[in-house]
């Protein structure tokens, strides 16, 4: 638990805020100017298999919910990259608040052009909830760069991923089912081979709105089908393991 004598008015920025993650205490610091974290990222950080032994690079870690609660998972060792450099800043005291700023590389950078001075080959896991839509779809925001494909499209994030990770390494992410096709096209071009797949629906009568996907670098085609993640009952009640990803009923 956070300490009282911690949240001083020197902590938090103007309409920052701390939100408890349900997980081990950990807590993360967001702000109501930036793209702040939703179920997907959650969803996503309960799909990554990694080990203590690992050390996953999280493609554009925004406010660093996918390195905070995949660290507290796993105990690996994780590089966030985030171009904003507010949310930097964040996600340096959210880990500071957490202890765990020993386990967190936070850099200031922007991953599709910097892929040499985060070194080559080094990581042996990516993850990313990239940008879902094209710039010709949908109203184009000040926090664009978290939506929309205005810096990053899918093709170049899954060359970057491709160039970070070691032969054999493997790549998280979600993306929208409508685009799935146009995702395994890109992971494929950059030798990633999408080798797990878990399509996720909101309702168990609504068909998938997004997909879980885990590729490897340089293995052979072939893809597993997990089962659908049905995020709320009919009744819209959490089912239980939506409830089990989100910590709901306790730690596990």
């Amino acid at each position: 638990m956070i300490s009282d004598e911690l949240i001083t008015k020197n902590l938090l920025a103007s309409n920052e805020r701390i939100d408890d993650l349900n997980y081990k205490g950990m807590v993360l610091i967001q702000s109501g100017d930036s793209f702040r974290f939703g179920t997907d990222s959650v969803l996503l950080s309960g799909f990554v298999r990694a080990s203590k032994n690992d050390h996953i690079i999280d493609l554009g870690a925004g406010s660093g919910v996918l390195s905070v609660l995949i660290h507290a998972r796993t105990h690996c060792k994780v590089t966030a990259v985030e171009v904003d450099k507010l949310q930097c800043g964040r996600l340096v005291r959210s880990a500071e608040l957490n202890g765990i700023s020993e386990y967190l590389d936070i850099v200031n950078a922007d991953y599709i052009k910097n892929t040499d001075s985060l070194g080559r080959g080094r990581y042996s896991c990516a993850v990313c909830n990239p940008p879902y839509f094209r710039t010709d779809c949908g109203p184009v925001s000040n926090r664009a760069g978290a939506t929309h494909e205005e810096c990053a499209d899918i093709y170049s994030i899954a060359r970057a991923a491709s160039d970070l990770i070691k032969f054999g390494g493997k790549l998280f992410l979600c993306f929208p089912s409508q685009r799935l096709a146009e995702a395994i096209c890109a992971l494929k071009q950059a030798d990633l081979e999408v080798k797990r797949l878990r399509p996720v629906c909101s309702t168990p009568s609504k068909p998938p709105y997004l997909c879980l996907i885990e590729a490897k670098k340089g293995a052979k085609p072939g893809i597993i089908f997990d089962t659908n993640l049905i995020i709320c009952d009919e009744n819209g009640e959490y089912t239980a393991e939506t409830r089990r990803i989100y910590h709901i009923d306790g730690e596990n």
